[in-house]
């Protein structure tokens, strides 16, 4: 994969909402970005009800409630950063944890889907 043809991500950042901590749940607010997914995430682990092999669950605030999941969120070869994508693999979701879990960067790439994700994943970290 050339790096020309990788698009340049929307990046997202959100701060953990410490008003309210949950031990399987994790509330994220919008402090820096476009408002593409929502102004608020929320981040839990998989409890192992199906038989998805994602390690986290997303989901976006409606406003008066938490949506039904979003996407999953899959572990990748580098610590604290997950992969995962909306619409049907359209749009392809990196989601880094920083600072112990209080921060969170958002790489949203509208209307692609790598299939080489580790490169990706390298350029990222550059």
């Amino acid at each position: 994969m050339d790096a020309a043809t990788i698009p340049v991500p929307n990046i997202l950042r959100y701060t953990l909402d410490t008003n309210k901590l949950f031990k399987e749940v994790r509330h994220y607010n919008l402090i820096e970005g476009e408002e593409i997914l929502s102004n608020k995430l929320n981040i839990s682990i998989n409890r192992g009800f199906s038989k998805a092999k994602y390690t986290y669950s997303v989901k976006k605030w409606l406003g008066i409630k938490w949506s039904k999941q979003i996407t999953g969120l899959f572990p990748t070869h580098e610590p604290n950063i997950y992969f995962g994508d909306t619409c049907n693999r359209r749009n392809f979701l990196l989601m880094r944890f920083e600072n112990n879990g209080t921060t969170l960067k958002v790489y949203y790439f509208k209307n692609y889907y790598p299939s080489n994700k580790t490169q990706l994943i390298n350029k990222i970290k550059e």
